[in-house]
């Protein structure tokens, strides 16, 4: 009976409800899908997990080849190229008398040819009966003291008549009994041409009584007449005096015998004749006019390593 009117009276207050316009609760909205997380702890990386980075080696560098010893410093070059003699390298020799008025330097005999040569021209002076050649140096210019002192030279058939390339170094005027005050350096002279001979040549203690020189003698043999150019050296240094012809050594003199200068010396380019080797004869004229060629002079501070 009890249980019948509970739910009466609970059937009465619902309807009493209702009709008082109250609304049940609206349902929660639905969650939109999303893409499934693990509820799982993400496990911690391992090295395992994680590449290994190799490790960074510096590559070995290879040893450095060792440079090679710089070659002897060139110290003067002219090759004689253009049209002009190089007047910053060389000076026409003063116009002297030469080997007692046998010839005379004449300014107007020398120069360059355009072709890449110094032309040393002698020619015969009708009206003098003597010859007149041409002559250059660097006096004032450049000098130098030990070192390698190189010429490339084309000699001419001249009899009675001689080209030469050499130096005067220091006072040659001294007369202390050495040439270690100045000596003049005669590093070819082409005397004797006209047999195949040449020379080379020391002279020091002045030119008068004092006068004292030492000599290679005839030098044959050497072809250096054949219408080619030849190459004629000096190394000077403390132990004396080393002379090549086309790189080969044909002359030593040793400081025990000829002290070497240490003063420094300039370089000549000259033609002269004398009357001792036959200048003036018919032969000597019929051969003139005449000239040698000068391809380049090069000094270096020491023996070319070539």
């Amino acid at each position: 009976m009890k249980k019948t009117l509970f739910f009466l009276i609970l059937s009465l207050l619902t309807s009493a409800l209702l009709s008082c316009g109250a609304q049940p609760a609206e349902e929660p909205s639905a969650v939109p899908e999303t893409e499934a997380v693990s509820a799982e702890p993400a496990e911690p990386e391992t090295e395992e997990s994680v590449p290994a980075e190799e490790p960074v080696t510096e590559e070995a560098e290879e040893p450095a080849e060792p440079e090679e010893p710089a070659g002897p410093t060139l110290l003067f070059e002219d090759n004689f190229d253009g049209g002009e003699l190089d007047t910053t390298k060389w000076q026409r020799c003063p116009e002297w008398d030469r080997q007692g008025g046998s010839c005379v330097w004449d300014d107007d005999l020398s120069g360059v040819d355009g072709a890449g040569n110094l032309v040393i021209r002698a020619e015969w002076d009708e009206t003098e009966k003597r010859m007149r050649s041409g002559a250059v140096r660097t006096h004032g210019l450049f000098s130098a003291g030990y070192g390698y002192y190189e010429a490339s030279i084309k000699f001419p058939y001249t009899p009675g008549a001689w080209g030469a390339f050499w130096m005067m170094a220091g006072n040659v005027a001294s007369e202390d009994g050495s040439a270690a005050d100045g000596v003049e350096i005669d590093i070819i002279e082409s005397i004797g041409n006209d047999w195949g001979a040449c020379n080379h040549a020391l002279h020091w203690d002045g030119y008068g009584a004092a006068h004292k020189n030492v000599g290679s003698g005839e030098l044959k043999n050497h072809n250096i007449y054949d219408g080619e150019f030849h190459t004629f050296g000096l190394l000077r240094s403390e132990d004396g005096y080393v002379f090549y012809i086309d790189g080969k050594e044909t002359w030593n003199v040793s400081a025990d015998k000829c002290d070497p200068c240490p003063e420094n010396g300039y370089m000549k380019l000259t033609v002269e004749s004398a009357e001792w080797a036959g200048a003036g004869s018919a032969k000597a004229i019929k051969a003139l006019p005449a000239e040698m060629l000068v391809d380049y002079v090069r000094v270096y501070s020491d023996l070319p390593n070539n």
